[in-house]
């Protein structure tokens, strides 16, 4: 694969599977066996817990997004830099709606085996995300 059909394959899972939440997107193209190390947030150990928490953001976050800020790759990797946008309107990270506007910065670096995506590392800002879902709406 190379890096520009790498990085083709994260924006199209982010953008046509995350944010247009078509979950068949992201179930062509991650394997089955898919582990998400999460540092500042949570981690998965199957594409199965993936999924769950990818529908736990659009049930707690209304038009929750992924705005992809930067993308490199060497081929085998994808290093993408992003934002998650939405509207707190139901329970997160154990806080209740709040009806804010909130983002959350992060960095995701994929391995991409055959054509899937079989592990991600996620560094993101949830320590500021937590705050922005308890601060009170300006």
């Amino acid at each position: 694969m190379t890096g520009a059909e790498a990085k083709e394959l994260v924006r199209h899972i982010m953008e046509d599977g995350f944010n247009k939440q078509d979950l068949s997107v992201v179930e062509a193209s991650f394997t089955q066996d898919y582990v998400r190390h999460g540092y500042g947030g949570p981690s998965a150990h199957s594409l199965a817990e993936h999924i769950e928490s990818l529908k736990a953001y659009h049930s707690a976050l209304s038009n929750a997004r992924f705005e992809i800020q930067q993308m490199v790759s060497d081929g085998d990797s994808v290093a993408v830099r992003y934002i998650l946008r939405g509207t707190h309107t139901g329970t997160f990270m154990g806080v209740t709606a709040s009806g804010n506007e909130v983002e959350r910065h992060a960095v995701a670096i994929f391995s991409i085996e055959d054509g899937k995506v079989v592990e991600g590392h996620i560094v993101s800002d949830s320590g500021g995300l937590l705050e922005q879902l308890t601060n009170e709406p300006t």
